[in-house]
């Protein structure tokens, strides 16, 4: 157990910490020099090339000091959730542009992710050839932002962060559903979302909600019901993109520990 002054010493290096990092806010930089963490609460943008802080920003409205999710669009805005809210922040400036308060998702962890505005479609056939570039077509599809939490699943428009539909997953129960973006396909001629949530999988169209199919993959009884989703195409661009909840499970890993918590303290 800390005593007074343990927290208070802890808190001073903190303060410590934030004083003499190596700063250089209002340093101009393009959105391949960058650099998006999240960390007790807080956003940082730091330079790829050295690890300079370009500037910070605490959770808009908030977090605790919990844990923030994060993801960026291709339209140059950071998408941050955590503590039953999504928000979004200007890359360059990490300004608050809105914040989303999810009504009915309480107060846990958010994972958020958006569709882009442009797509870079999976190929038809297997080939050697080396990979397209990014620069493809603009998406005919609205862009979308997705926050999800509580078995939940929010989605917003992206300029003013308003919701357009939710999704409450039948019978998924109440944990963080993940959820994965597919653009166009063989499969699909529109952009779908394909949600996990305990024992099943549900897939949605992005732009209306509109559910397309639902399906139990699994009876276990035993075991977490914690569920992650890939694809080939989707694990390639994840793996250059960003940290995924699917990959990376810390809130899951914060879910264990608030339940050992509970049953320690029961």
């Amino acid at each position: 157990m800390f005593g007074l002054d343990d927290k208070k010493k802890s808190f001073d290096d903190d303060e410590s910490l934030e004083s003499n990092s190596t700063r250089q806010e209002g340093r101009t930089f393009d959105r391949q020099e960058v650099l998006l963490c999240a960390t007790h609460g807080k956003i940082y943008a730091i330079h790829k090339k050295d690890g300079a802080r370009c500037w910070r920003q605490d959770f808009p409205t908030g977090a605790l000091g919990g844990i923030v999710s994060l993801f960026v669009t291709d339209n140059d805005t950071v998408i941050v959730g955590g503590n039953g809210k999504t928000a979004s922040l200007d890359l360059f400036t990490g300004a608050t542009t809105w914040v989303n308060k999810m009504k009915g998702f309480g107060y846990d962890e958010v994972g958020v992710i958006a569709t882009p505005s442009r797509f870079l479609a999976p190929p038809k056939e297997t080939t050697e050839a080396p990979p397209p570039a990014y620069e493809t077509d603009a998406s005919n599809e609205k862009q979308m932002i997705y926050g999800c939490s509580s078995g939940k699943v929010l989605a917003m428009d992206p300029l003013t962060g308003e919701e357009v539909w939710r999704f409450d997953c039948p019978k998924g129960g109440f944990n963080i559903p993940a959820v994965l973006v597919e653009p166009p396909c063989q499969v699909w001629p529109f952009q779908v979302v394909y949600v996990g949530c305990g024992r099943w999988v549900y897939c949605l169209a992005s732009v209306s909600g509109e559910l397309l199919w639902s399906e139990r993959i699994t009876n276990s009884k035993f075991g977490l019901g914690f569920m992650c989703l890939a694809t080939p195409w989707s694990s390639r661009l994840a793996a250059e993109s960003h940290t995924s909840f699917s990959t990376t499970p810390h809130a899951q890993n914060r879910e264990m520990e608030r339940r050992r918590h509970h049953s320690n303290s029961g």
